[in-house]
């Protein structure tokens, strides 16, 4: 390698520690409230899926009726 191509590594290098900063520090309460809404959302999806496959098993039903 030359000295450019190490010069310019280094530099990357110097230049990416300093974007590295340390995360934000998050209160318990808006932690438990993110994981709250999350499990909120994922249940609403479950519980849609589980319609959808209740009527069409239903609408197969009266097909075969």
């Amino acid at each position: 390698m030359t000295d450019e191509g190490l010069g310019k590594i280094s530099e990357d290098i110097e230049n990416h520690s300093d974007e590295a900063k340390a995360p934000k520090n998050l209160c318990v309460h808006e932690l438990k409230r993110r994981l709250k809404n999350k499990q909120k959302k994922e249940n609403v999806n479950i519980a849609i899926i589980l319609f959808i496959m209740i009527f069409i098993i239903g609408f197969l039903l009266l097909l075969v009726y």
